[in-house]
This record gives structure tokens, C-alpha cells and sequence, in this order.
């Protein structure tokens, strides 16, 4: 669903006692206290969270109740996606990702051979996916999450906070490099192979910390400047031009349900 709905749903839906002053927003009383760090639907009814302590909680009546799904960690998971209601995995701290085929039930660990923090994860419909995680970490999978392989790893600082497969084999990733720079990542292998582009959000430093594309040419980052203030750029030609425009706050994610409507969330 894209990592806006972790940051609208999470910041405003989930926090129990969070009072909101727009009409049309409800507060939903998920039944913990821990820091929730992103949510998946699958449709209007059926979704899932994650957050700190190996916290998955599972909703089938649209966010009215949640219920707890033991996934036998208390490392802090940070995303997830899943594929349908038995079929997804959750990534996090030191290297972990947890594959379910039974709706959450059970959990098997999957091997990534990292221990860096995982932060963003994103899969085709074809079943190629993405990771990325601190260290400039890229992990790629191409049998839904199964099994991982490494594309590099291992750098002194920066990661990448937005992952999105557009299709099976173009993929992106935004974050920030070892010199606190922004950095943009391009891949049409499927994540086997990465081209890096040169990104300054209106020639400033900082950090890209989600990414949004429409298709491979049209697409947009948002994040954090080095002043701490925000942006949102847009490239119309595979991210070798873009225009930005600046916030007062950082920009945390973005997404767009359609080519023309689009939502950004931030601090």
C-alpha cells in the first residue's frame, strides 16, 4: 500500500488516546502501547501492523478490533508486506525477516546473512522483491521472500528508508549515502544490480526517506534536509531531472492511488 498509509494510519489511526481535529479521522484502540512502525491492508477490512518488541497485530473488521500474532521475537520490526491473508513477512532490526504462510500463526526466519537494520521492503506481483536497510543495504528475492541474496552491503553509514518494485524486474530505493547526502538507487534487474544517480533535493544535502514511482519515468522522493526542514521532488524522466518543492518540516512518505492524486505526510 505504500509507506504514506504507515505514516497516516499509523500516526493518526492507530495511537491509542491520540485525539485528531479533522473530521472523518477515527481513533482506534489497537491494544498495545508499543511504538507501531508501519501497517499493510489488503482491503477495507483486513490489515496488519508492526512495531517494537516483535509486535504483529491483525485486523479483519476495518481497524475496529486487533489481535496479537506471536512472532516469537522481540526484535523491533520496522515493515511488512504481505502477498494475501496466510502469505507475507515482516523485516527489522539485525538483519530479521520472518516469512508467515498461515495468516501469522507460525513465522519462519528467514536467512539475509545481515545484521544491519532492515527498513523498507516492497515485492511485484510476480514475486521479485526488494530490501533495504542501514549500511546501504540491498537485499533481492525472486520466490516472495523465501530466500534473500545480497546485492552490497557493509558501507560505513546511510541505508535506504523507501523501497518500491514498479514491476518484476524495475526497481528503486531512496536514502542517504556515507556522507549524508541523499541518495537515489535504480535497478532494472529485479535488485540484482543497482545504478546510483547523483540527488539533491534544490542542491541541498540530506536524506530521502521514502520514494513513490508512477512508472519508470515519472516518479518522486521525499525526506529530510540537512537543516531539518522538508521536500518533495518529482522527476519526469527516470530521475536524471528534478524539480523539488520545500517544507518547513521533513517529508516522511508519499503515496499516489492514481496518476493524478497523490499524498505526502511528515513531522
Amino acid at each position: 500500500m505504500g509507506r504514506l498509509f504507515e505514516a497516516l494510519l499509523v500516526a493518526v489511526a492507530f495511537l491509542p488516546g491520540l485525539v485528531t481535529a479533522q473530521s472523518g479521522w477515527e481513533v482506534l484502540n489497537s491494544g498495545t502501547s508499543v511504538q507501531l512502525n508501519a501497517v499493510f491492508l489488503l482491503n477495507a477490512d483486513t490489515g496488519f501492523v508492526a512495531g517494537d518488541g516483535g509486535t504483529v497485530l491483525v485486523t479483519e473488521d476495518g481497524g475496529q478490533s486487533w489481535q496479537p500474532l506471536n512472532t516469537g521475537t522481540g526484535t523491533n520490526l520496522l515493515d511488512l508486506y504481505f502477498f494475501d491473508r496466510l502469505h507475507g513477512l515482516v523485516i527489522g532490526g539485525q538483519g530479521l525477516v520472518l516469512r508467515t504462510e498461515d495468516g501469522g500463526q507460525t513465522w519462519t526466519q528467514a536467512n539475509t546473512g545481515v545484521l544491519d537494520n532492515l527498513l523498507a521492503v516492497s515485492f511485484a506481483p510476480g514475486g521479485n522483491g526488494i530490501i533495504g536497510g542501514l549500511s546501504q543495504t540491498l537485499l533481492y528475492s525472486s520466490d516472495s521472500g523465501r530466500t534473500w541474496q545480497t546485492s552490497q552491503t557493509g558501507f560505513f553509514g546511510g541505508g535506504f528508508w523507501g523501497a518500491q518494485m514498479l514491476s518484476d524486474q524495475d526497481a528503486v530505493v531512496g536514502g542517504e549515502n556515507s556522507i549524508f547526502q541523499p541518495m537515489l538507487g535504480l535497478s532494472n534487474d529485479g535488485g540484482i544490480t543497482w545504478n546510483f544517480l547523483p540527488f539533491y533535493f534544490n542542491n541541498s544535502e540530506g536524506r530521502i526517506l521514502d520514494v513513490f514511482f508512477l512508472s519508470p519515468q515519472i516518479g518522486f522522493a521525499v525526506g529530510r534536509l540537512f537543516n531539518f526542514t522538508g521536500a518533495i521532488a518529482r522527476t519526469s524522466d527516470g530521475g536524471a531531472n528534478w524539480t523539488t518543492l520545500q517544507f518547513s518540516q521533513p517529508v516522511q512518505a508519499i503515496c499516489f492511488p492514481d496518476s493524478l492524486h497523490g499524498f505526502a505526510v511528515g513531522d
